[in-house]
């Protein structure tokens, strides 16, 4: 084997963000499924009340930005790991303008 590769194989900082991948795919399987539900309930709401909640599309809002900051990190875009370790993404506010 050439020296970069046995280097890269031994690089810790390299196993740690493996280890931070492996957790965001559980993450982001758990995030898409809540994004299902959020859908789901937010389809039932509109045809109960004829609108979407709103507190609901401000979190669905955040949730979606949560997921993109996970593809990002997972696919090598963003070396910034998302929330736990950063601030949770921020979802529009709820004032009626």
């Amino acid at each position: 084997m050439d020296d970069k590769l046995v280097n890269n194989l031994k690089s810790e900082s390299r196993w740690l963000r493996l280890l931070f991948m492996a957790f965001y795919l559980v993450a982001g399987y758990f995030a898409g499924l809540l994004v299902f539900i959020v859908a789901l309930v937010q389809t039932v709401l509109g045809f109960v009340s004829g609108e979407p909640n709103a507190r609901l599309l401000s979190f669905s809002k955040s949730l979606n930005l949560y997921l993109f900051q996970i593809l990002e990190f997972l696919t090598f875009n963003d070396e910034k790991k998302p929330f736990p370790f950063s601030d949770w993404p921020e979802g529009e506010s709820l004032s009626d303008d």
